[in-house]
C-alpha cells in the first residue's frame, strides 16, 4: 500500500537492469519511446507534465486520478518498452531492475519547481551534453524549449505476429501507428500563458546549464557530447549507476 492523494504530483521512476544502458538513444529507439508514452497516456488519459529518458533509467512528473490508473499507465509503458528493447537491442530477459518508484511531490511551488528541474537537468548534470537541449534521447526540453512535436510509433507487434504466420510477406512499417505525447503545464505554473511558462522553463535551464559549465571547468572537463552517448554499447554495464 502506498500513500496517495488524488489527483497529486508525482514522480515514477525505473531504472534498468544493472543499470545497463537499454534505453541508449537512437532514432527508432526515440520513435517507440514517445510512441508507447504517448499510447499509454491516451488509453489511461494520463496527465503528463515533464520527462526525461536517460540511457538507464527513466523520469516522469505525472498527476493520476488514482493509484490504480497509475499501475495501469505503467504496466502498459514499461511492459511494452521492454519488449520493444529486447526487439531492438537483443536483450534477452528482465529489462528493468524492479518495479517502478513512485514519490509524491508537495503542493508547495519550490518542491514542484525543484522536481521539474531534476528532471529538466538531465544529461547535462551528468556532464554528458552542454544544453538539455542537446541530449539526443527523449527529452521534454526539445518540446517545452523547441517547440518540437512530441510524436512517435506504436508498433502493433501481435498483430503482425499474426500477419506472419500466413504466406503474405508482411512489413513491420505496415503495422505502425503515429501517437503523439502531450504535456500539460506544471500545476504550480498552470496559471501562466504559454510564453510565461516557456520563458520559467527557459531560465531553469540557463541555470542548470551554466551551473554545470562551472563545475565542469573547475574540474577540468568538457561535456562528453552526443555523439559519444549514441556511441555506447545498449548491452554495457556501466561501474557506477549514478
Amino acid at each position: 500500500p502506498r500513500h496517495f492523494e488524488p489527483g497529486s504530483l508525482v514522480e515514477v521512476g525505473c531504472r534498468t537492469v544493472q543499470g545497463r544502458y537499454l534505453l541508449r538513444p537512437s532514432q527508432r529507439l526515440n520513435e517507440i519511446v514517445l510512441g508507447t508514452l504517448g499510447r499509454a497516456q491516451r488509453q489511461h488519459d494520463m496527465d503528463i507534465h515533464a520527462f526525461a529518458f536517460p540511457s538507464n533509467h527513466h523520469h516522469l512528473l505525472l498527476s493520476p486520478e488514482s493509484l490504480q490508473q497509475l499501475a495501469d499507465f505503467m504496466h502498459d509503458l514499461d511492459s511494452k518498452l521492454a519488449r520493444e528493447i529486447n526487439h531492438l537491442y537483443g536483450w534477452e530477459g528482465s529489462v528493468w531492475a524492479d518495479r517502478y518508484r513512485l514519490i509524491q511531490v508537495s503542493d508547495e511551488e519550490e518542491a514542484q519547481i525543484a522536481r521539474f528541474a531534476y528532471l529538466l537537468a538531465h544529461g547535462v548534470k551528468e556532464g554528458l551534453v552542454a544544453r538539455v537541449q542537446d541530449w539526443p534521447g527523449v527529452h521534454m526540453a526539445k518540446a517545452l524549449l523547441g517547440g518540437d512535436p512530441l510524436i512517435g510509433t506504436w508498433v502493433d507487434r501481435t498483430g503482425l505476429c499474426i500477419a506472419a504466420r500466413g504466406t503474405r510477406e508482411v512489413r513491420e512499417a505496415d503495422f505502425e501507428e503515429p501517437e503523439q505525447v502531450v504535456l500539460t503545464p506544471l500545476p504550480c505554473w498552470a496559471h501562466l500563458s504559454p510564453e510565461a511558462y516557456r520563458e520559467k522553463v527557459a531560465d531553469l535551464a540557463r541555470g542548470i546549464e551554466e551551473e554545470a559549465a562551472r563545475r565542469l571547468r573547475a574540474e577540468g572537463r568538457k561535456p562528453l557530447g552526443a555523439r559519444a552517448v549514441l556511441g555506447m554499447d545498449p548491452h554495457h554495464r556501466p561501474e557506477r549507476l549514478k
